[in-house]
């Protein structure tokens, strides 16, 4: 026989957290020019000598429904994932699968070359390449005229 410890706050916490997603959907609108952000692409952030790297999990997500732009220091992607189209063969009892609109932002640090940026997507995964403003570090004498 399995015995199960009984914790009295895990139904207070369960019930917190229904309340919280009730009340985080209050106001949210779902307009053909606003759609409900459903979609959050996980994120992993790298920092190597050259360069700060950027990696965004995009499944099912193709390439030219994803967008990259910089707006001052603050670097954006962007995109959709469209929901697949309906399969009459097949009837889904539960479907986990998140959709919609999503958009990540990065504040970019002060030494970064903006201007040489790149981007590649493989296999679902969009790795972006900040690279770092070379810095000159070594010491010289001015001479005074």
């Amino acid at each position: 026989m399995l015995v199960k410890r009984y914790e009295p706050f895990n139904d207070i916490r369960k019930s917190f957290d229904l309340v919280n997603a009730i009340i985080n959907t209050i106001g949210e609108q779902t307009t053909a020019e606003q759609p409900v952000v459903d979609f959050r692409p996980k994120v992993n952030t790298r920092e190597t000598e050259d360069a700060y790297h950027i990696e965004v999990e995009l499944p099912g997500v193709k390439k030219k429904d994803v967008d990259i732009s910089v707006d001052g220091n603050v670097l954006t992607i962007s995109g959709e994932r469209n929901v697949r189209d309906e399969v009459k063969d097949e009837d889904y009892h539960k479907v986990e699968s998140r959709y919609g609109v999503f958009s990540r932002s990065f504040t970019l640090p002060e030494k970064v070359d903006i201007e040489n940026i790149e981007a590649e997507f493989v296999n679902g995964v969009l790795e972006i390449a900040i690279p770092k403003l070379k810095v000159d570090n070594s010491s010289k004498k001015i001479e005074i005229k």
